[in-house]
């Protein structure tokens, strides 16, 4: 346990800790644990903060600030507030201490970024000013370390993760369904990985020009980041390419929730250039696959889609198999 008084060692040790990370999840992780080792945090949890995605109520869209617990749990009702404390209210510009009990209080270190979404980490504990502004100190190094995998995990157009960020994130959600399969725990809420491909991109940026091809991404973006729930993942993957892993439905409201999208952008009027379309392809997550074969089941489901007259969902289980040639198999040897 560290307490409030650090030796020059015990700081170049969280200094270390913190600027070793390669990522966005490594850094939180190690930035959550090193904060519970104090002796005077008694608990750490940390949030997403978006103001662009929507959680379901029953059958309306509550539009409000949602809340994301980090790191997800797939398990947790996609219903249940995060954190009521940070979605009804505005997220402090500094750290802020709130009354809890007699014993510890409450304080909310906020993390506001350029590129992803607000955080932020709320820490139950006994906090006087020397272990504030210890905690103000650590904040300041850990947001310059978010800043920096910001940018290079986050696409700079539509601020979206980016390929980088999104392999991560595969190689989590393929762990968790290793992990409960192991556990012999199952059904029929699995996560879909979906390949979505804006139709004819190309005549977009010929006929308009790449400015308006940079609009059109950056109103895609935004209207995954909006119509997709708070508990999905959405990515840049390249180009007019963008991925959506959707998380603990069934197979029917994937394919309900993937149509939905498809819908609302070809309703959408787009600056300048109007109506746009969109293909997507998808597949089923299931424990022992690789990341590259889900992917490349989702990129053929999207190849089906393009090839059967695009502006579709087209899930990777619901492709026919290829039909057997059995002339062909036929051999006339005289």
């Amino acid at each position: 346990m560290i307490s409030k008084s650090l030796s020059s060692s015990q700081c170049f040790f969280l200094a270390k800790e913190i600027t070793r990370c390669q990522d966005y999840q490594s850094l939180t992780h190690a930035f959550i644990n090193l904060l519970e080792d104090f002796c005077w945090v008694d608990s750490v949890q940390a949030y997403e903060i978006f103001s662009q995605r929507k959680k379901r109520n029953q059958d309306n869209q509550n539009e409000a600030v949602v809340v994301r617990r980090f790191p997800l749990d797939f398990n947790a009702d996609e219903n249940t507030d995060d954190c009521p404390l940070l979605s009804t209210r505005p997220l402090p510009k500094h750290i802020e201490v709130e009354s809890s009990d007699a014993q510890s209080n409450l304080a909310i270190l906020p993390v506001h970024t350029e590129l992803g979404p607000a955080r932020a980490l709320l820490l139950q504990g006994r906090f006087d000013q020397g272990a504030l502004d210890l905690l103000g100190h650590l904040l300041i190094l850990y947001r310059n370390q978010l800043l920096l995998h910001d940018r290079k995990e986050r696409d700079v157009l539509t601020r979206l993760p980016n390929r980088q960020s999104f392999e991560a994130r595969l190689t989590e959600v393929c762990e968790f369904y290793q992990a409960l399969t192991i556990g012999n725990q199952t059904d029929d809420k699995i996560s879909w990985i979906a390949i979505l491909d804006i139709d004819h991109f190309k005549a977009v940026n010929d006929t308009f020009g790449h400015l308006y091809g940079d609009e059109v991404l950056l109103h895609f973006s935004q209207l995954l980041e909006y119509k997709f729930r708070h508990i999905d993942f959405t990515f840049r993957f390249g180009g007019e390419e963008f991925v959506v892993i959707v998380n603990r439905v069934s197979r029917n409201d994937a394919e309900h929730i993937l149509n939905r999208f498809r819908q609302e952008v070809e309703n959408y009027a787009f600056p300048l250039v109007g109506k746009i379309t969109v293909s997507i392809g998808a597949t089923s997550i299931k424990s022992g696959m690789l990341p590259s074969t889900l992917l490349d089941s989702a990129d053929k489901a999207l190849y089906f889609a393009k090839e059967h007259g695009r502006n579709q969902v087209v899930l990777f289980e619901n492709i026919p198999p290829p039909q057997s040639n059995s002339d062909a198999n036929d051999v006339e040897l005289f």
